[in-house]
């Protein structure tokens, strides 16, 4: 299952996963068709993308948990809370 946030950074996606993974020593993993994605926990992964649906909030970060919504939603919170108390990024759930 996956829930949703976005931030206000202005940086690339390959930024976000290189400065993600290495401030919270997330794990890269890269699938066989080229798509990254960190690795938070061993049941979670943490996609990055940017794009332009909210310009105020053009990084998407999607969470997926293998377990159900419950547990994505509740990773969603955590990982928003890690995150923009460390980067000082604004974080808003999508959903």
């Amino acid at each position: 299952m996956i829930s949703q946030m976005r931030a206000n950074a202005r940086i690339t996606q390959r930024e976000a996963l290189v400065m993600l993974g290495s401030t919270f020593r997330f794990p890269l993993e890269v699938d066989d068709d080229g798509s990254a994605y960190l690795r938070p926990t061993s049941d979670t992964t943490l996609e990055v993308h940017v794009d332009d649906d909210d310009p105020l909030h053009p990084l998407l970060l999607t969470v997926w948990h293998w377990r159900g919504a419950d547990e994505a939603a509740l990773a969603r919170d955590q990982l928003q809370a890690l995150i923009s108390h460390t980067t000082g990024w604004t974080i808003i759930p999508t959903e």
